[in-house]
């Protein structure tokens, strides 16, 4: 895994298309929150929201597996356990 997104780092189509699929991702997690947030908020919200679930992903992608599943782990639990609290 560590192997792909290295080489999708280095090819600017791979990170083009990356960039398009984070966008059908947030519009994804927009449309799932939309009935509980208000609008003004949730676009920002969900574009940081899979900005930082795509980090953490590449993150454990690049540690050994026993230090993946830590990170990934801590990184859910320090995730708002309401929306109303964040947005």
């Amino acid at each position: 895994m560590r192997d792909i997104w290295q080489a999708k780092q280095a090819d600017r189509a791979l990170r083009t298309l990356d960039a398009e699929d984070m966008i059908i991702l947030s519009g994804l997690l927009s449309d799932a929150v939309r009935r509980i947030a208000p609008a003004a908020a949730l676009g920002t919200f969900a574009d940081l929201t899979m900005t930082l679930i795509g980090a953490a992903v590449r993150h454990a992608i690049t540690v050994p597996p026993n230090q993946a599943r830590r990170a990934l782990a801590l990184f859910k639990s320090m995730l708002p356990r309401s929306l109303a609290t964040v947005i």
